[in-house]
């Protein structure tokens, strides 16, 4: 889905938006539900501009995508139990340096985060490291194909138990 188009919506939601304020649970899932958002390939994320949210997107994107929140606050084994069963879940996790670099895919655990800065992303798979055995879920980023393995990284189970602030289903 269109991360571009729904930094817009949810811009239009918060009161006075402007580059570098991020967004509240709140307004992303509000932009999310309507008007929804068009695939990724319609309106591609643009990693050049931090005012994008400002511009107003072309207003023939079809079709848009949109669903109402189903629950939040889960917990990372109610994560793990929901991708088990097939569904991708919203994650919120704080930001590490370690999360701008995954090196050949993988994030690397790291108890440091950067004050006040949040991030989410969408758990998609688990597994386990190949050689430490170590549990892992396999998150898809909005930061384009060149973050981690084209979009997407494994991330320690210990890292997001420590840095996973909520889950949502939509």
């Amino acid at each position: 889905m269109s991360v571009e188009f729904m930094c817009h919506h949810a811009a239009r939601f918060g009161q006075d938006w402007q580059p570098g304020d991020g967004f509240t649970m709140e307004q992303i899932l509000a932009a999310v539900e309507s008007p929804g958002q068009p695939e990724e390939g319609i309106y591609p994320y643009r990693g050049d501009s931090h005012d994008a949210p400002l511009m107003a997107p072309p207003a023939n994107l079809t079709p848009l995508y949109a669903s109402q929140t189903k629950k939040r606050d889960l917990s990372l084994p109610e994560v793990v139990a929901h991708i088990r069963q097939g569904h991708a879940v919203g994650v919120v996790v704080a930001v590490t340096k370690s999360l701008f670099y995954p090196a050949d895919g993988i994030v690397e655990f790291d108890p440091y985060v950067i004050p006040d800065q949040f991030h989410a992303m969408v758990a998609v798979g688990i597994g386990k490291h190949r050689t430490s055995g170590d549990a892992h879920v396999l998150l898809r980023n909005s930061w384009g194909e060149g973050w981690g393995n084209q979009g997407h990284a494994w991330v320690p189970e210990r890292h997001l138990l420590l840095h996973m602030q909520e889950g949502f289903l939509v």
